[in-house]
């Protein structure tokens, strides 16, 4: 209450006034103490609801759409380094592809929220970042396979890519990573795509013509590189999900006329390239993809 000059206040209200002041403090104090803790506990339900097991994902652009390119698995990805938070950035760069919560939940437990190592993660940024990796979990997916990872994201395309209201265009984004010692060569893929309720919307067979390669590409994978690539489906339905794998070579050592004849079948026709390494009669396995779903509630970057 304010006290005008003309009136000075009561020993009572003096007294009153200090008691509220004084009270009114303690609450902020308390309340600015509680903070940290309070952050802490939220980024750790965060935590659990990711798993142990879980590592960042880039959201899809559909920009990648028809498009590959190769990279050192060694160096952070592009994308995702422009969505990851400046501590987890430093920390994936120098571990590499490595689960995230074991170490985040170890930071942030090792002095309640109060270390100054845990305190830059402890943060509004990290916490809305986990929010969003809780949300893309379900359209992204890893799985691993005689040396060889693949990593998918999908998210939907949407403004002026949907048709009608009764179809929905989702892009989605692989990467394959070679993490053995032996040169690797993707082949042909097998697709199916599920409306859903789980009706098959469409397939890629294995002896169509256009399961061959990739985008156009048969990537050769040196020990330690990545290949990147985007596609895209239309779906009858605001959610489906794709399911497949991939035929996968060990690339053969040759030299003289055999090798001159390699490099020159590298540079032809996806079709007559894909026929030629098929019957080179190397060894050859199969990479499953790991069930990816479609979500109209998880955009594309570049949709957002």
């Amino acid at each position: 209450k304010p006290y005008s000059s003309s009136s000075a206040p009561s020993a009572r209200e003096v007294r009153l006034h200090t008691r509220r002041a004084s009270t009114r403090a303690r609450a902020l104090a308390r309340d600015m103490a509680d903070a940290p803790r309070a952050m802490q506990r939220s980024l750790l339900r965060a935590c659990r609801r990711l798993g142990p097991d879980w590592f960042p994902s880039a959201p899809a652009n559909e920009r990648l759409w028809g498009n590959g390119s190769y990279a050192s698995a060694s160096e952070l990805q592009p994308r995702l380094r422009q969505f990851l938070p400046a501590p987890l950035r430093a920390h994936v760069a120098a571990t590499g592809h490595k689960p995230l919560v074991p170490w985040l939940r170890s930071s942030l437990r090792r002095s309640g929220g109060d270390d100054s190592a845990a305190a830059p993660l402890a943060s509004d940024e990290l916490l809305s970042f986990l929010g969003e990796q809780c949300a893309l979990a379900p359209c992204a997916s890893s799985n691993e396979e005689a040396g060889l990872r693949v990593d998918a994201v999908s998210g939907f395309a949407g403004g002026d890519a949907a048709v009608t209201k009764e179809q929905y265009v989702f892009a989605y984004n692989l990467c394959f990573t070679n993490l053995g010692q032996r040169r690797l060569r993707v082949l042909s893929r097998q697709y199916d795509f599920r409306e859903g309720a789980g009706a098959v919307a469409t397939q890629i067979k294995s002896d169509q013509p256009e399961a061959a390669g990739v985008v156009g590409f048969t990537p050769l994978l040196e020990p330690g590189q990545s290949f990147g690539f985007g596609s895209g489906v239309v779906l009858r339905s605001p959610k489906g999900a794709l399911t497949g794998s991939f035929l996968v070579m060990e690339e053969p050592t040759l030299e003289g006329k055999d090798l001159k004849m390699h490099e020159y079948m590298e540079q032809a026709e996806l079709y007559i390239r894909h026929a030629y390494y098929k019957g080179l009669g190397t060894e050859q396995f199969y990479l499953p993809l790991g069930q990816l779903q479609f979500d109209v509630s998880v955009p594309c970057v570049s949709a957002r």
